[in-house]
């Protein structure tokens, strides 16, 4: 199980953020729940339905389960809505 705030994901941004080694927060809670409630592949599971509402209602860290982590992975590379640098570091966390 991990625990994640997907209010303040540390992203890095640009070539020259990452020269500096520096990373912003990204709020991807109302995004992500969204996308795990109405678009996921995950059906008639009453724990991941209530991950998907934890997570988009959520202002701090949300335990995830690591049976979960692999789906959320899934729905996050599928879809344009999360960028590329916000993938990364979700997939990233995740893992």
């Amino acid at each position: 199980m991990k625990e994640i705030d997907f209010t303040k994901i540390q992203i890095v941004g640009s070539f020259e953020d990452e020269a500096a080694g520096k990373t912003r927060p990204v709020n991807i809670a109302k995004p992500l729940g969204n996308l795990m409630k109405f678009s996921g592949s995950v059906l008639l599971d009453i724990g991941w339905e209530d991950l998907a509402r934890e997570i988009y209602y959520s202002e701090g860290p949300v335990k995830v389960e690591d049976k979960y982590a692999p789906e959320i992975i899934g729905i996050i590379r599928e879809h344009p809505i999360v960028n590329a640098a916000t993938k990364r570091a979700l997939i990233d966390l995740l893992k």
